[in-house]
C-alpha cells in the first residue's frame, strides 16, 4: 500500500509529531471528506506501508524523524514543492532558498531517486510571464540538480473559490501557446540538469518536448523504486494519473494559505477554531457515536468499542 501524506495538507510541516505518533501506535483514522460518518482505520505498520509519500512546501520538521522511520523499516519518499513566488502568493511558505537546502539534505540521506520535486502549479499573469518562469526555472534546476532525478509541474487552474483572483488580475488562464512556450523552455533546463519532467493534469500535450503526462505518485516513479502499486479504478480528479494511494490528511488544516490552494476550503477564523492534538488517532477530531469505522484492506466494519 502506498501511503500519501498529504494532498489535503503539509503533514510534514505542521503536523510531523502527529505522523510520528501515528507511526509508532502502527495506524491512524482518516475520515471519509466526503461520507462525514465514515472512518477509515489506516494500517501504518512497515510491513502493510510499500512506500510513505512525504508532500510538503517545508520539509524541515521531518529531517531530526527520518533515522528513526527508516530504523522502524518505512520506505520514504518525498515530493517537494519549490516555486517562485512571493508572499503575495503564498504567506506561509518559508524562504525558498531554505526549502531547497531541506531539499539537499534529504535527497543525501535518503538517495535522489527517492525525490520529486515539484514545480506546481505555473501561474501566469501581468507580473509573472513565460520569461519570468523561464529564469526561475533554470535557477532551480542549477540548485537541484544531482538531488532529485524528477520534476513534475503543473498548470493553475481556475475553481470556484479562485474567481476572486481572476477577478483582481493574480490569477488567470494559461494558453495552449503559452503552455508550449513554458514546456520547450522547462524541457531545455531540465534536460541540461539531468532531471525528468512530467506533466500532470494537464489538458496540453508537451510530449514532443519530451514531457510525458504521469501522476504525482506515478507507475513510472513506482516501477523505478521497485515498489508495488495497483491503477486507480476512478482518477482522483480529471485527467488524473496516479496509482492508488491512501491519503491520511485532512482539508482545512494547512497554514501556508496559499491564494490558488484548493485544500483550504473555510475562512482562516473557523480553521482556527480547530483544536490539533499530536496525540490524537486522528489529525483533527476523533470517532463520534453515529460513525462507521472501517478497514480499507478488508473491508471490514469495525466496532467503535474496540478503540
Amino acid at each position: 500500500m502506498i501511503i500519501c501524506a498529504s494532498r489535503r495538507t503539509d503533514i510534514p510541516a505542521f503536523h510531523s509529531e502527529w505522523l510520528m505518533n501515528r507511526v509508532r501506535d502502527g495506524y491512524a483514522l482518516v475520515r471519509n471528506p466526503v461520507a462525514k460518518n465514515v472512518v477509515y482505520k489506516i494500517d501504518l505498520s512497515p510491513r502493510n506501508v510499500d512506500l510513505l509519500m512525504l508532500m510538503s512546501k517545508d520539509p524541515r520538521p521531518m529531517i531530526p524523524l527520518i533515522d528513526e522511520l527508516e530504523e522502524r523499516g518505512m520506505n520514504l519518499g518525498f515530493q517537494v514543492t519549490i516555486t517562485p513566488y512571493g508572499r503575495d502568493m503564498e504567506p506561509g511558505v518559508p524562504d525558498k532558498a531554505d526549502v531547497a537546502e531541506a531539499f539537499r539534505t534529504i535527497s543525501e540521506r535518503i538517495g535522489k531517486e527517492k525525490m520529486v520535486w515539484r514545480y506546481d502549479p505555473v501561474i501566469l499573469n501581468d507580473k509573472l510571464d513565460v520569461r519570468y518562469h523561464q529564469r526561475k526555472f533554470e535557477v532551480l534546476c542549477r540548485e537541484l540538480a544531482g538531488y532529485t532525478e524528477r520534476c513534475v509541474f503543473s498548470f493553475v487552474e481556475i475553481h470556484g473559490k479562485l474567481e476572486k483572483h481572476r477577478s483582481s488580475g493574480m490569477l488567470r488562464e494559461i494558453s495552449e501557446d503559452e503552455a508550449e512556450a513554458l514546456g520547450s523552455a522547462f524541457s531545455d533546463a531540465a534536460e541540461c540538469s539531468g532531471i525528468k519532467l512530467s506533466l500532470c493534469c494537464s489538458e496540453y500535450d508537451l510530449s514532443k518536448y519530451g514531457i510525458a503526462s504521469e501522476g504525482c505518485i506515478s507507475k513510472e516513479h513506482m516501477k523505478a523504486l521497485n515498489v508495488p502499486y495497483e491503477e486507480l479504478q476512478a482518477p482522483i480528479r480529471d485527467r488524473c494519473l496516479c496509482v492508488r494511494n491512501i491519503d491520511i490528511g485532512e482539508y482545512d488544516t494547512c497554514g501556508h494559505d496559499c491564494i490558488y490552494c484548493y485544500a483550504n476550503r473555510n475562512t482562516d477564523k473557523i480553521r482556527k477554531q480547530r483544536t490539533y492534538d499530536p496525540n490524537s488517532r486522528m489529525l483533527f477530531g476523533d470517532v463520534r457515536g453515529n460513525d462507521t469505522v472501517v478497514e480499507p484492506a478488508s473491508g471490514k466494519n469495525l466496532k467503535i468499542t474496540e478503540f
